[in-house]
């Protein structure tokens, strides 16, 4: 009877740790919620210069509106030769801290 209300005992005690989220899970959550803030911001600070490109291209006559809106929206900060731009940002520091913190 002992044994059977032991064995009972650890399943419930494994029940409720696997219930909590771990550490691990924790961080990877909170890593995902700063690289959406990242996103967020970048995407704002990018927004002037995807509506400049929207511009340009229709008055090039590259494509019609629904070909320039594609190609606006697809630029995303790239530089030849260098990284993508806004990753300067608060938002974007903090999520870079952090992936490096758990890094090691």
């Amino acid at each position: 009877m002992r044994a059977a209300l032991a064995v009972l005992l650890l399943c419930f005690s494994g029940l409720a740790t696997a219930a909590e989220p771990s550490d691990a899970d924790q961080q990877a959550e909170q890593q995902a919620e700063l690289d959406r803030r990242c996103e967020a911001a970048r995407a704002e600070a990018l927004e002037p210069i995807r509506a400049d490109i929207y511009k340009e291209c229709l008055e090039d006559k590259r494509g019609d509106e629904a070909y320039c809106q594609r190609y606006a929206d697809g630029y995303n900060g790239d530089r030849i030769g260098g990284s993508p731009r806004f990753y300067e940002l608060p938002e974007c520091e903090a999520a870079f801290t952090l992936r490096n913190r758990h890094r090691n």
